[in-house]
């Protein structure tokens, strides 16, 4: 595998992680333009990692796209050329079709706040909550249950995870 590749997915997510270090010091609940901004670049910095994890599929999985013509569906038209498919792709392609997936959800707010607008956010002030920033689904303008950070913290582990563990599977499927 290349290295460089692994290194890039792993600086995407230790950026991530930076800023939601960042986020985690700061009073939430503000709404104002540097807590924005930090959870906006959290968002970023995880589709960074994905897109460079996908790189990492591509060499790993021998696919033989450009650098610059990547993508899940590219990666498995490819295969499929080859005659061979990957459980790793089905994995991703099943989590980005999840309505109720993490990945889906990072995907759909990433796009949103890049393309459409803000992250769409509820406040709380006063009750137990008090303080409390939710963030909420562009579309169905659901909220998410727990504070932004923690729910940023969260998505940030969850990459780490998936990456690990699709990394270690792509190389098992590779090996033949």
């Amino acid at each position: 595998m290349n290295e460089n590749l692994k290194a890039r997915t792993e600086q995407k997510l230790r950026y991530a992680q930076l800023h939601v270090g960042e986020l985690a010091t700061m009073p939430s609940g503000r709404g104002h333009d540097f807590e924005r901004a930090h959870q906006e670049a959290v968002l970023a910095q995880l589709i960074g990692a994905y897109d460079a994890f996908l790189a990492e599929l591509n060499d790993i999985l021998n696919c033989g796209r450009r650098p610059d013509d990547i993508s899940p569906g590219k990666l498995r038209d490819s295969l499929k050329a080859q005659g061979r498919s990957s459980a790793v792709l089905g994995r991703l392609h099943q989590m980005r079709e999840d309505a109720s997936s993490w990945l889906r959800h990072l995907l759909d707010l990433r796009h949103a706040s890049t393309h459409v607008s803000g992250i769409p956010l509820a406040f709380y002030a006063g009750g137990v909550e008090d303080g409390k920033t939710a963030l909420k689904h562009p579309t169905t303008l659901q909220e998410f249950p727990e504070d932004a950070t923690v729910t940023l913290t969260k998505w940030v582990n969850n990459m780490r995870s998936l990456t690990n563990e699709l990394r270690a599977l792509a190389a098992v499927e590779a090996a033949g």
